[in-house]
């Protein structure tokens, strides 16, 4: 098999054990909702900007999903004191409860994905991921 191959077939199939216990949490929520809470969740002071940057897209698109995730209760907005042009994307009480619920998923798909597999190794494996991220940045 060729690291082509391989690296798809492993996030392919990552993906599609998450989508399965993302669906069983019974969350109306598609992966890039999920995926905006778990940055906002993770970037300190995340702004709409830092947002679009950190996840690759368009300011236009992000700020539909930030107008959908305030509409929805699961973020808010806090003036940034600092740049009167900016607000800071908190997650609400709500949107808190769903990353938990996330974070259970992850640790289950990820702790599936491991078992049998010497924590050296494991250690190896992110080693060698970081340096192919590196390389092509």
């Amino acid at each position: 098999m060729e690291l082509s191959e391989a690296l798809f077939s492993l996030v392919h199939t990552v993906r599609i054990n998450m989508k399965h216990e993302i669906k069983l949490l019974a969350l109306d929520l598609s992966p890039m909702h999920l995926k905006a809470l778990k940055v906002i969740s993770i970037i300190n002071d995340c702004t709409g900007q830092k947002l679009a940057d950190f996840m690759g897209r368009d300011k236009a698109q992000i700020n539909r999903l930030i107008k959908e995730l305030v509409n929805q209760e699961l973020i808010t907005k806090i003036d940034n004191e600092k740049d009167k042009r900016s607000q800071f994307l908190v997650l609400s009480t709500q949107g808190t409860e769903i990353m938990t619920m996330f974070k259970k998923v992850e640790k289950k798909v990820f702790n599936s994905m491991i078992k049998d597999i010497p924590s050296a190794k494991i250690e190896d494996f992110i080693a060698i991921t970081q340096l192919l991220k590196s390389n092509l940045t």
